[in-house]
């Protein structure tokens, strides 16, 4: 009987420990219509705004559009400001004043957003205007972490960061002193070996070049400045495998809307690998080097996920239950 009860406790301290390696469950992700509503990139807390600013964008609700007839800039006291009206990257709208900005004035920018499902508001925000400054020539300096390996999320689809493993690093950018006062309406794309990893909106990086996170999990995205190669793929599966293991070169892209200007990019190199147990069973074979973001980029052949991947722990638990009855079976005959 004693000898049954270790047994029994024996399994369950496996099991347990079973559940305190297995990676986290990923949340459930589904992006309601206007999850997110009308956004205007403007400086954090509360800077000015330069008067030469060549546009001021409007970003349309989360997965819905821009209301254009309810456009609006004003002075503070409710005087219009003349504008023309610019289409941006990804579906955005760019308010270009028809003369600069004055110094040391507040405005008022407004609009509102066109949602299937529900009714909107008008969203608005103010600013003040600062003095001109020369457009920026440089986005400033990029380099890249250390690769670690571990479990991390994966971006990309309703799951909202399924946990895979394999090994990640982080791009830093570091955002040159001329680019910070336009940041605000700059966009971004990532490419690796020249191939599209993922992009970001306006405003997607901080004035201290971090990811800005907003919308990007229900944008069904990848974070703009995390490379990984999944290496052993849990359940739920992961949207795509990343990079393929070995050497990459990074390429950060931003444009400053509405500018006619070119900001030379910034690439730096970096390598992933995964373990040598798992590159001998064939996780990683083969393959472009990097697959298709799930949303808004033209996707590329994904590599074949087979080999190291699995279903989680349910079936070696079960296969554990089932020896251990086995056992017992055995052991009451003997």
């Amino acid at each position: 009987m004693h000898g049954h009860a270790w047994t029994w406790g024996a399994v369950g301290m496996f099991l347990l420990g079973l559940g305190a390696l297995a990676p986290p469950s990923a949340e459930a992700c589904v992006a309601p219509n206007c999850l997110v509503d009308i956004r205007f990139p403007l400086p954090e807390d509360g800077g000015t705004v330069p008067s030469n600013v060549p546009g001021l964008v409007v970003v349309p609700p989360l997965l819905e559009n821009t209301d254009v007839s309810t456009l609006r800039l004003l002075q503070s006291d409710g005087t219009p400001v003349p504008f023309t009206l610019a289409n941006g990257e990804r579906r955005t709208h760019v308010l270009v004043p028809k003369a600069p900005l004055v110094p040391g004035t507040q405005y008022r920018i407004e609009a509102k957003g066109l949602c299937q499902y529900r009714d909107t508001q008008t969203q608005s925000a103010t600013f003040t205007a600062g003095p001109e400054l020369p457009l920026p020539t440089t986005l400033g300096t990029l380099s890249v972490d250390t690769p670690s390996q571990g479990v991390f999320p994966v971006f990309g689809d309703s799951n909202c960061g399924s946990p895979q493993e394999g090994e990640a690093t982080t791009l830093r950018f570091t955002p040159s002193p001329e680019l910070v006062p336009f940041l605000p309406w700059v966009h971004w794309a990532v490419e690796v070996d020249g191939q599209p990893w993922s992009f970001a909106n306006h405003h997607g990086l901080t004035s201290t070049g971090e990811d800005n996170p907003d919308s990007h999990k229900y944008e069904y995205r990848r974070q703009l400045l995390s490379l990984y190669t999944v290496c052993q793929a849990y359940n739920p599966p992961p949207p795509n495998m990343g990079l393929t293991p070995g050497r990459h070169q990074a390429t950060l892209k931003g444009t400053l809307e509405h500018a006619d200007l070119t900001l030379p990019p910034l690439s730096v190199d970096f390598e992933l690998r995964c373990p040598s147990r798992c590159m001998a069973a064939g996780c990683a074979d083969g393959g472009t080097g990097v697959l298709g973001d799930p949303v808004d980029e033209d996707p590329l052949q994904s590599p074949s996920k087979s080999g190291c991947t699995q279903a989680g722990g349910g079936l070696t638990v079960l296969g554990l239950l089932a020896t251990l009855r086995l056992w017992r079976g055995r052991k009451a005959r003997d």
